[in-house]
């Protein structure tokens, strides 16, 4: 890629965040944008079609960066461990925590563990294909993307970080064993 334009991106990026920190998505103006990032307009939408279509691909970075950092799946079947699933998923949750919280504030919370949620089934399914006819396993994936999840989301002020993700790393162990 041209550096010119990696420059360029990362001035728009840079932008967009600082203003979107401020204003919810729909009160971000381009020119505004532009000025921040010290661009024309033009130059702007040489790179994305509007301010949605930007938002959408750093919300889908970010997704992709979580996604990149959880590997442990284990072998064989990839939620024998959901405690390290659990884990591996708020290090990286806490290492975009300023991005998460900048780009799902808001109604797009939902939006990001759902999108959690549908990366990590994809990855499941892939490396198990049984993973898709039990759905059981499916509801363990979602206790413990969306449950830990909005569990940390709501308690991280209140909690020692680390004890607060060993306890929902334990919880999420327990709902594993769950025979039905």
């Amino acid at each position: 890629m041209d550096i010119r334009i990696a420059r360029t991106d990362r001035a728009i990026e840079k932008a967009f965040m600082e203003l979107r920190a401020k204003n919810p998505l729909e009160k971000i103006k381009i020119k505004d944008l532009c000025a921040l990032a010290c661009i024309n307009k033009s130059t702007f939408y040489a790179h994305y079609e509007d301010i949605y279509a930007l938002s959408s691909g750093l919300e889908t970075k970010v997704i992709g960066n979580i996604l990149a950092c959880v590997t442990d799946f284990g072998p064989n079947r990839p939620l024998d461990h959901t405690e390290e699933l659990t884990q591996g998923l708020f290090r990286a949750f806490v290492q975009n925590q300023r991005a998460v919280n900048i780009l799902f504030s808001g109604s797009r919370q939902g939006v990001f563990a759902n999108s959690i949620e549908q990366g990590l089934r994809k990855r499941v399914a892939e490396l198990d294909p049984t993973f898709t006819a039990d759905p059981r396993r499916g509801i363990v994936l979602s206790f413990c993307v969306q449950g830990c999840f909005y569990a940390f989301t709501n308690n991280s002020g209140r909690m020692d970080e680390a004890k607060l993700v060993a306890l929902l790393a334990e919880i999420a162990k327990a709902a594993q064993k769950i025979e039905l």
